[in-house]
């Protein structure tokens, strides 16, 4: 698996991966016809990524702090823009932008939208991407909360305490087992003594990891249960509460992909690969014949094929992420090429990989953005374009991406990307970096 070092160790496969995932959103939204097969696991990659990454040993026993961790993430960027929204609401509504009834903001009408968004909530019309954001965040504090109650109900049913299966090493050597004969003889054999500390320190930890599995998958489907019947009786819970256990079997599978199967994508080939990717397109617009199609936001998602789409979706995503970074094309350029002189040309396999895993590393950025890109290419088109200063732009979220959705599915991921780098650029420059 490709690595490429930073700050943090990241891996260009999971970039790419996020990358898909975020335009495969932006697509979503263009309203391109084809549209509805991406809103059939799109969010679920997302989910999924954060259960593979889940850091058990540092998380695993305190979900509250990986609540407070996940927040400490967010919620300045989460702020940011939903400033940013707060600022530009006028020009939007005077420019024909914004719903026909949108009111124009005093003084108070600013603050009451900046300190709405301090708790997550959305008041600005183009903030409602980031609808997903805390349900992003309560699932992921649900998960970490499923690990913990496995850890401690495992250590019950094993017979072993948290402590012992956290330093499985310091159980065998404090450990004193040895049989009963050997102390009637008065016989000190350290060797046996370490081997039977061993064996049992070997078989606590294999029945901790069996109750531990058993856990996560009993209340992992408890909470599958509990969300399915929450979307049948329509209830809706502030911030999607209900949809946050709908969701928690997708960030279960990434931790056992992740705990299980970690390189399984590393040894397919591409004669493997390519009629995969290719056979699940084909079920996915199966899904869409049948009338099986998928809005979280709204709570379609026609029960169990809502599971279905997803592992399919994302073991599809995998593969063709897997795809494109095997590509290898720059490697291939001459040693004098100058193309070598643009970090598209060196800092991965091709350029697709190179932007797909820039688009990964920001896709919170392009998240938040690119129905407000959309609003500002609205504005171009009619003004340059179709020279009309009468053209109602005011339909959410474009009245024009479908017909021009290639330049709506590149420039709405192009510009919020350059805008997160410049904002780490900031960052670092002002802690000195």
């Amino acid at each position: 698996m490709t690595s490429v070092k930073g700050e943090k160790q990241r891996y260009l496969l999971w970039d790419i991966f996020k990358g898909f995932g975020i335009v495969f959103i932006v697509f979503g939204h263009t309203g391109k016809v084809g549209g509805a097969i991406v809103y059939l696991f799109h969010l679920a990659l997302f989910f999924f990524v954060t259960g593979y990454f889940f850091n058990e040993e540092k998380y695993g026993r305190d979900h509250f702090r990986y609540l407070g961790k996940r927040i400490k993430g967010t919620w300045p960027r989460y702020m940011l823009y939903c400033i940013f929204f707060a600022l530009t609401h006028n020009y939007c509504v005077v420019h024909g932008l914004m719903t026909p009834d949108s009111a124009i903001y005093d003084g108070p009408g600013y603050l009451r939208s900046i300190m709405s968004s301090m708790v997550f909530e959305r008041p600005e019309l183009y903030s409602g991407p980031m609808w997903f954001v805390p349900l992003w965040l309560l699932g992921s504090v649900l998960f970490a909360g499923v690990i913990y109650l496995s850890n401690k109900i495992s250590g019950v049913f094993a017979g072993a305490s948290s402590e012992e299966e956290k330093n499985p090493n310091k159980a065998a050597e404090t450990s004193k087992v040895t049989s009963a004969a050997e102390y009637k003889a008065g016989h000190r054999d350290v060797k046996k003594l370490v081997n039977l500390a061993n064996i049992r320190k070997e078989s606590v930890s294999q029945e901790y990891q069996t109750s531990k599995n058993i856990s996560i998958v009993t209340m992992s489907l408890l909470c599958l249960i509990i969300g399915l019947y929450a979307v049948d009786k329509g209830i809706n819970v502030s911030y999607h509460m209900e949809l946050a256990f709908v969701i928690e079997p997708f960030f279960v599978f990434g931790y056992f992909m992740k705990k299980y199967l970690p390189d399984w994508q590393e040894k397919l080939r591409w004669p493997i690969m390519i009629p995969a990717v290719v056979l699940i397109f084909f079920i996915f617009n199966k899904f869409i014949d049948a009338g099986i199609w998928f809005d979280l936001a709204s709570q379609y998602i026609f029960g169990g094929w809502y599971y279905v789409g997803g592992v399919l979706g994302i073991i599809f995503t995998i593969m063709l992420s897997k795809l494109v970074e095997r590509a290898e094309v720059n490697a291939k350029l001459p040693g004098e090429s100058k193309l070598k002189a643009c970090p598209l040309f060196s800092k991965g396999p091709n350029p697709a990989a190179v932007l797909l895993a820039a688009a990964g590393k920001y896709s919170f950025d392009i998240m938040a953005l690119h129905i407000f890109v959309f609003k500002m290419l609205d504005m171009l088109l009619r003004k340059f374009y179709y020279r009309d200063p009468g053209m109602d732009l005011s339909q959410y979220p474009s009245p024009l991406s479908q017909q021009w959705w290639v330049l709506y599915l590149v420039v709405p991921v192009l510009v919020p990307m350059l805008v997160g780098i410049m904002i780490d650029r900031i960052k670092r420059r002002i802690r000195g970096k």
